[in-house]
């Protein structure tokens, strides 16, 4: 567990203590920018700018071909 002291001056806001706990079970979908929803295997996160958060997206897979 960490604790922090914070002095903020302009507005002479003290904060005496914070304690931040561990998180046991976090997952994706506990973050607010993050719609995991319905993920399978195989599936990617990426980041989609027209909603504003990471939404599962199928990538689509190259087969075949020599290099």
């Amino acid at each position: 567990m960490s604790n922090f002291n914070v002095t903020i001056k302009p507005n002479k806001t003290i904060v005496s203590a914070v304690s931040i706990a561990p998180q046991t079970s976090l997952s994706l979908g506990n973050l607010t920018n993050v719609d995991a929803s319905g993920a399978e295997n195989g599936e990617t996160l990426v980041y989609d700018a027209a909603q504003g958060k990471y939404v599962v997206k199928v990538i689509p897979t190259i087969v075949g071909g020599s290099f």
